[in-house]
C-alpha cells in the first residue's frame, strides 16, 4: 500500500487507492474519534 498520509492531508489516485469505500471508513474512523 503506497503512502496515503501526507503533509497536507489525504493522497493517492482517486479510485485506485482512495475509494468511495475508503472515504467512507476515513469518516467513520474520524466520527468515531471525535465522539470520545
Amino acid at each position: 500500500m503506497p503512502k496515503l498520509f501526507g503533509t497536507f492531508g489525504v493522497r493517492g489516485v482517486v479510485n485506485q487507492e482512495l475509494t468511495p469505500e475508503f472515504g467512507f471508513e476515513m469518516g467513520l474512523a474520524l466520527a468515531t474519534y471525535m465522539k470520545g
